[in-house]
């Protein structure tokens, strides 16, 4: 009998530890929800793109998965290469805008505030959630093609920091370059 008590035991206490409490507050969801195990990856790739000059992206909607707020403190890029920089980031709640694919304009002057305040849209479990789009503002600093792999968003909810990765794969390719194979293919499909 003991065996199987410690068993018991065991299982009580690790399920207790991981499970989380409403106390942790929410857990932030970019591109995804807490109801599906589907993992969004998403390639960009810009032609033309020359140092300096704001590229903005957008159309990526995040949500919580329960009530309350994450605060987004900072996003850093996933390997970056070649200079590029994230120049600024912002969200908006959906519906206010038409959601934003891309433009050579930064996110201020696409309707996105200067800052976005908390991701408090809770998502929805068919999916109909409104949720909160996030905007990207990307450049480089030199004349070369860019890349990063993804985004680490650095959030704070009640009082705890967490991140989550979005693999967002963009590419900002330097003009004419047809040496990277995005960039080649992307330039060998306009002509």
């Amino acid at each position: 009998m003991r065996p199987l008590v410690r068993l018991i035991l065991t299982a009580v206490v690790v399920m207790v530890t991981t499970a989380g409490s409403a106390a942790d507050g929410p857990r932030l969801y970019l591109n995804s929800s807490p109801y599906t195990d589907d993992e969004v990856s998403i390639g960009v790739a810009l032609p033309d793109v020359v140092a300096h000059r704001p590229y903005s992206l957008g159309g990526w909607v995040m949500c919580v998965d329960g009530p309350g707020a994450a605060v987004i403190d900072r996003i850093d890029l996933i390997n970056p290469s070649g200079g590029i920089v994230l120049q600024a980031f912002s969200f908006r709640r959906r519906g206010d805008h038409p959601m934003l694919g891309n433009a050579e304009r930064p996110l201020t002057e696409l309707g996105f505030p200067a800052r976005g305040s908390a991701v408090t849209t809770v998502c929805a479990k068919n999916g109909e959630s409104l949720g909160t789009e996030l905007g990207l503002q990307y450049g480089k600093t030199g004349e070369v093609t860019a890349h990063a792999e993804g985004v680490r968003v650095h959030y704070t909810s009640a009082g705890r920091r967490r991140t989550v990765d979005f693999a967002l794969d963009v590419r900002l390719c330097a003009p004419g370059d047809m040496s990277t194979e995005q960039c080649r293919e992307m330039y060998e499909s306009d002509e």
